[in-house]
């Protein structure tokens, strides 16, 4: 007879843990990219050293949505500037998780940052995937902290940054099939009939 798997409390919770670490740094870059750019759609690939991680970006004046796969589990994280609320779906269990102050924090950190220091310096012009684009080195001084980067603006959409990268390409992040315009307000809310899962009691053993 064929024994039915339950899952682990822990495989259950997986989705939201592997969620946490990234809440602050997407607080952070979420709310710089609704500062700078309009509301779109795109693919989005991000590298960090050898790994490639590809995930759905969902953008208006006031919130962004991402939908990624980790280790073969889906999560969706919403972010809401304007609330100051960031949530994590899990849609195969129907669930979700407000980050509270974590994601709280994030946001404060990215409101602290609008009064940073930003120098453009044009470096020409290039292809990125679809799209001609115009290369600058962006340079931002922040509390005394130098930041440098690469961008790529497409002339096809505006200016808009299709991608961005580190200039000793430890890490990039590019935008492709990006679609310009307002987006379905539905994306930016939990889904009725998710369950809110209380963060502290992730920790406890059942």
């Amino acid at each position: 007879m064929m024994k039915t798997r339950i899952p682990s409390a822990f495989a259950q919770r997986r989705p939201f843990l592997l969620a946490i670490p990234f809440v602050l740094s997407f607080a952070t870059v979420g709310a710089y990219a609704q500062a700078h750019n309009p509301s779109f759609s795109a693919d989005q690939v991000q590298v960090m050293g050898k790994r490639t991680t590809t995930s759905k970006v969902y953008s208006s004046d006031k919130a962004i949505r991402i939908e990624k796969e980790e280790r073969g589990k889906q999560s969706i994280t919403i972010m809401h500037l304007d609330r100051k609320a960031v949530w994590v779906l899990n849609p195969e269990q129907k669930t979700y998780m407000d980050m509270g102050g974590i994601g709280q924090a994030g946001m404060e950190m990215a409101s602290s940052m609008k009064g940073a220091k930003v120098q453009r310096d044009p470096l020409g012009s290039e292809q990125v995937g679809a799209y001609h684009c115009d290369k600058f080195r962006v340079q931002t001084t922040y509390e005394g902290h130098v930041y440098t980067s690469v961008e790529w603006d497409a002339k096809e959409l505006n200016g808009f940054p299709v991608k961005q990268a580190d200039e000793k390409g430890s890490w990039s992040k590019e935008y492709q099939n990006v679609k310009l315009g307002p987006q379905d307000p539905s994306l930016f809310e939990v889904p009725s009939g998710y369950q809110n899962i209380d963060l502290a009691g992730m920790f406890k053993t059942r």
